[in-house]
């Protein structure tokens, strides 16, 4: 829409229905081509008709808008000692201004006072760009359009000194047409871009606050006869045996003489549809054809074809456009959402655009690096959260095989507090706001509306409920039918006319089952986020997928979130870190709250993304008999047969591989099947058949040998962990009022009584095997869950309560007598310890000594009344050359008792360092479950821990208060030693979210049971 500039109007500071001037209409995701076999390709970006203008542009940032200079892009203007920025690119990224994450704070809170929709005037940076481009005569004759895809968060852009318009919204498109400010030769192209705006309200998503042009930025050209825009409609027949195809396209000038033709392609480039037409005198023209024979899109077999509009003049052709496209339909029916007939469970994360070195510029490296390990770890859907994603991500997400929530650029989250006073909700129902709104969610429905991987428009999020998004969800399902809605305050019983499904963030398992058993009003129900994997988290996840079997409207849900936002900054010794929130002096911030990933900042797998991987699984298993190799498989795949793949089948022990073979599979989707692999009894041993359904050959996103699926059982658990000490050489006995000593030739081990300790010291060989007293240990170094349930304070009687170095009368330890048996080859130590929690815990420890080993049966009962108990544990400091580790216990990866359905029970060989998991904040981490024994091996000795039956082990180079108050890695202190925990118990990590839940009870250590640890330590 055209409209004159006012002198001195500041259309960015206080009128929110002024979003843009001079805007060209949106339109589908579009580029022209030169001739048919350019078109075919697909490469927007590489199109004769495009030129890109990324790359180095000049740059002067200034304090606000009153210090920037008006005439900067005057032709004459000298810039010359101006710096230069890459383009696409946040200048926060780039060395100016500052980098400040929030969550649901206003980045200008404390800065200036302000309400909605007034935008900060004093504290809001102002980016001035300029570019010099070469123009030649034959260009001038044609429509010249400039094109931002993303910049934060609001420009003015000016063409040889004349401002041409202005725009916000970060996440959408803008494009101007700027043919004639154009000349022959040289021209300059200004941007003055404003860190915010009036818009800004809307856009506090929990994220990194940048500023500046972080995404393309090109000039395509047409003639003056062009495609304007195109509508694609492309559905499976009912017998799902064919494709209906129609495209309504909407062209520009005088219609007369004007013809339009298409042409449908299949993966071999073949031509499979033609149709043609001339213009309709209204230029909206619709083309139809049939494709017999179609194959479908969807994510587990992305087919696609491509699709080339030819404009024609009088015959003649002058402008081609073309995309990928796929035939597939989506519906609520009964209830239930179908993807070409069938119901759907979203298998999801919530993905943040963001890369650690790059801020929000998304490289094509960076996306097929997501996109392929969303598919290798079984994910095949995707939220978009929360804003419109840069086009070349839903491209690959159509080539690849993803289902899509598009998202809304609208969260106004920080209006729904009380700490801004005097401040509305928005948009709410409130006038101001709807022209805004409306642009925003016609912004991403017209860009996106041709890409088959959307399957669901989203509204937004965090914004509540109103008229103005009742208007927003009526225009959207008015416009396209074909995909249904989602809104995340759907789950508000008085907002039904918001979303086509029930959508909820971090409800509990049991909220979820009450939904499915009372269907409240029929709507499927998505989890839009669930299982917040901040830090050391996504336990319990189980208890949702296995939901989402059990109940059909239970639709799946999506972990927030994908990777953690975190910047790679370098501190004052240059050495390099990951920042989070604060570490930039940015005020205010939420900390390290945004360190939610499945995948590090550096985008490696964390622990939690292989359980994602795991309950994501669309084949599961089923023991009829184990021992005999009888298993159920069920093919959970919608359109997969899974005769691409074959079932690697290996029966082993600790003792290696016994047996291994490979059986080729076929079952039909949503069906089950036995295999018989014909195995022979194993008796007397524990051993375990694990199985792996992995592809024969290498696909687009994975090769061949790929795991899609697989499980473990164990037979005959525990048979073989525990033996008996077997009495050795006869023991000598030193009772003294310091001390007790137990010694041979060979050992000597020590009870220090003045220490208040109790296992003092284990010298074998004169080597000293221990770097400190064994101790008591009811602590682990605060998760990011457990600061959020308020662990620290609600569980700190558990901190101390261990005697830790330095903490007198927290435990005290007595001997209370010894026993001299077999011979004196054996030796029984009987130690007491009074932990002084209020009211008062009881241990009591019996050590069987032989010159063989120690074994340690140790019981505790909590005082009556007392918070339950972070872990039950005796805690060993060992010299920290014991580095190399070997344990026969569920790996290879950490594990808790509540996130472990994806280790499995091994022998495995690891290095202490490598056990920690590093946390963007450090926390507790490194954990072993089903734990057989350990062995650890130093420079000139080894220790091996072996239980009875089973335990949970870590082994670390902190303590875990060393963990506990260190903010970042860098600043854990250098460590001499290795820090073992031979583990009764230690509570889940929880994860239904990070700001108050517990884990669940099922994985908490209640203070009312009796624990009892038993294992031996073999030298």
């Amino acid at each position: 829409m055209e409209r004159n500039f006012v002198d001195g109007y500041l259309e960015w500071q206080s009128d929110p229905e002024i979003t843009g001037v001079n805007k060209l209409p949106q339109h589908a995701n579009l580029m022209p081509y030169s001739d048919f076999e350019e078109a075919k390709k697909c490469n927007r970006l590489e199109s004769s008709c495009c030129r890109l203008l990324n790359g180095k542009w000049k740059f002067k940032l200034y304090k606000n808008y009153a210090y920037r200079p008006t005439d900067f892009a005057q032709p004459h203007y000298d810039a010359h000692n101006w710096d230069s920025v890459i383009v696409p690119g946040s200048w926060t990224m780039q060395g100016y201004d500052q980098n400040q994450y929030c969550n649901v704070r206003y980045p200008w809170e404390g800065h200036e006072d302000i309400c909605p929709p007034n935008a900060p005037t004093k504290h809001n940076p102002v980016g001035c760009y300029l570019k010099k481009i070469h123009i030649n005569k034959s260009v001038l004759s044609k429509r010249v359009v400039i094109c931002f895809d993303g910049v934060e968060a609001a420009f003015y852009l000016y063409v040889n000194g004349e401002r041409v318009g202005y725009s916000e919204s970060s996440f959408n498109r803008s494009e101007f047409d700027i043919s004639r400010y154009l000349v022959e030769g040289s021209n300059v192209i200004g941007v003055e871009v404003y860190r915010w705006c009036t818009g800004s309200w809307l856009e506090c998503q929990d994220m990194w606050r940048m500023a500046g042009i972080f995404r393309d930025v090109y000039i395509y050209t047409t003639e003056r006869e062009y495609i304007r825009d195109y509508i694609i409609n492309a559905v499976p027949s009912e017998t799902l045996a064919d494709g209906y195809f129609d495209v309504t396209v909407k062209t520009n000038g005088a219609y007369e003489g004007l013809s339009i033709d298409l042409s449908i392609l299949d993966e071999n480039g073949e031509t499979v549809a033609i149709d043609s037409r001339y213009a309709n005198e209204d230029n909206v023209t619709p083309l139809k054809a049939i494709v017999t024979g179609a194959k479908l899109w969807s994510a587990e077999a992305p087919n696609l074809y491509t699709l080339v509009i030819t404009l024609k003049n009088n015959g003649i052709p002058t402008e081609y456009l073309s995309t990928k496209f796929g035939f597939r339909k989506v519906e609520i029916k009964d209830g239930i959402i179908r993807i070409n007939g069938e119901r759907v469970v979203f298998k999801g994360t919530n993905r943040h655009e963001f890369d650690c070195r790059l801020g929000r510029v998304m490289t094509e490296e960076t996306m097929l690096k997501d996109i392929l390990l969303m598919k290798q770890n079984n994910i095949n859907a995707v939220r978009t959260s929360h804003y419109p994603n840069c086009v070349r991500w839903l491209e690959l997400c159509d080539e690849y095989g993803l289902y899509v929530i598009d998202e809304n650029n609208m969260e106004s989250h920080g209006t729904n507090r009380s700490r801004i006073i005097g401040c509305p909700q928005i948009p709410g129902s409130r006038p101001e706001w709807e022209k805004a709104c409306m642009e925003r969610i016609k912004a991403l429905y017209n860009r996106d509306k041709n890409r088959t991987c959307v399957v669901c428009w989203s509204l937004g999020n965090e914004s509540l409920g109103g008229e103005i998004p009742k208007k927003m969800y009526k225009w959207i399902k008015e416009q396209d039918p074909s995909r249904f809605v989602h809104f995340e305050c759907a789950g508000d019983p008085n907002e039904k006319n918001l979303s086509d499904v029930q959508s909820h963030m971090y409800a509990k398992p049991w909220d979820c089952e009450e939904y499915a058993v009372t269907q409240r009003d029929g709507r499927p129900y998505i989890l839009c986020e669930f299982t917040h994997a901040m830090g050391n988290s996504c336990g319990s996840t189980q208890e949702y997928t296995y939901l989402w079997d059990k109940y059909p409207c239970l639709q799946g849900g999506f972990v927030w979130d994908w990777v953690d936002q975190a910047i790679m900054t370098t501190d004052e010794n240059g050495t390099e870190y990951l920042a989070y929130g604060g570490d930039f002096g940015d005020e205010p911030n939420d900390g390290h709250f945004c360190g939610n990933g499945l995948l590090f900042a550096d985008r490696t797998p964390t622990p939690k993304l292989y359980e994602i991987k795991k309950l994501y699984q669309n084949v599961d298993f089923k023991a009829i008999d184990a021992e005999k190799g009888v298993i159920e498989i069920k093919n959970k795949f919608l359109f997969d047969d899974l005769s691409g793949c074959e079932l690697y089948w290996c029966q082993c022990s600790d003792k290696g591989v016994l047996r291994e073979g490979t059986v080729d599979v076929k079952i039909k989707p949503g069906t089950k099947e036995i295999v018989d692999l014909e195995l022979n009894r194993i008796t007397n041993t524990e051993c375990y058949l694990n199985l792996a359904l992995r592809t024969k050959e290498d696909n687009a996103w994975s090769k061949a040998g790929h795991i899609i699926a697989e499980e473990q059982f164990v037979i005959n658990e525990f048979e073989n962990t525990y033996d008996e000490l077997e009495p050795g050489e006869e023991l000598v006995v030193a009772d003294t009022y310091g001390s007790l000593r137990i010694f041979t030739e060979d050992i000597n081990i020590r009870f220090e009584r003045r220490e208040r300790n109790q296992l003092y010291s284990v010298k074998v060989g004169g080597e000293e095997l221990l770097a400190a007293p064994v101790r008591l240990n009811f602590w682990r170094a605060l998760t990011d869950n457990d600061r959020g349930s308020r662990a620290g304070s609600r569980l700190g009687c558990w901190r101390d309560a261990g005697n830790a170095p330095g903490i007198y009368n927290n435990t005290k330890f007595s001997i209370e007598g010894y026993k001299i048996l077999e011979n004196g080859k054996k030796v029984i130590v009987t130690c007491g310890a009074t932990v002084c929690t209020q009211p008062e815990s009881k241990a009591i420890m019996i050590y069987t000594i032989t010159s063989n080993g120690i074994e340690v049966d140790m019981q505790f009962r909590a005082g009556e009344g007392l918070p339950e108990i972070p872990e039950v544990s005796m805690l060993f400091e060992l010299p920290g050359d014991f580095e190399n580790i070997t344990y026969l216990g569920a790996g290879p990866f950490e594990n808790y008792i509540d996130r472990k359905c994806a280790a499995q029970i091994g022998l495995y060989n690891d290095t202490v360092t490598n056990m920690y998991t590093d946390y963007l904040k450090p926390q507790e981490c490194g954990n072993r479950t089903g734990v057989r024994y350990a062995t650890l091996v130093g420079n000139k000795k080894a220790i091996t821990f072996i239980a009875e039956p089973v335990m949970e082990f870590n082994a670390s180079h902190y303590l875990p208060m060393q963990l506990e108050n260190a903010w970042h890695k860098k600043e854990l202190p250098q460590s001499d030693k290795t820090i073992v925990r031979v583990i009764a118990r230690q509570q889940g990590v929880g994860g239904y979210d990070s700001w108050g839940a517990t884990c669940n009870e099922l994985y908490m250590n209640k203070s009312d049971k009796l624990y009892r640890l038993k294992f031996q330590i073999r030298f």
